[in-house]
């Protein structure tokens, strides 16, 4: 009896290691982009680094973050803004921005 419950312990252990992992979710971050005009729009960046497009064509003037990313942003023109943690940076010139990346601080 202690040999077979021993076995299915054993059994059960090693199925739970040898299970996929669970999927790695990685903290947005929150980044709101401002045109001169006082319109806005926002999008979040996974905070692994990754490289990701950016589609809205407004001319951004600032780029602001929500908290807790160091983030680079790449712009049409070749600007590149870079936002550390909760903080409102201009964009020079002002220019539509087309990818950006985030990491945590």
């Amino acid at each position: 009896m202690k040999t077979t419950l021993i076995a299915a312990t054993l059994s059960s252990i090693a199925a739970l290691a040898s299970a996929s992992p669970v999927e790695n979710r990685a903290f947005q971050v929150a980044i709101t982009f401002y045109g001169a005009d006082g319109s806005s729009f926002g999008q979040s960046f996974p905070a692994d680094s990754s490289s990701h497009t950016i589609t809205n064509s407004m001319s951004v003037t600032n780029i602001s973050s929500a908290g807790g990313g160091f983030c680079n942003f790449q712009g049409v023109d070749g600007s590149s803004t870079m936002v550390v943690g909760e903080v409102k940076v201009p964009v020079s010139p002002p220019q539509a921005q087309v990818r950006g990346s985030c990491d945590i601080l």
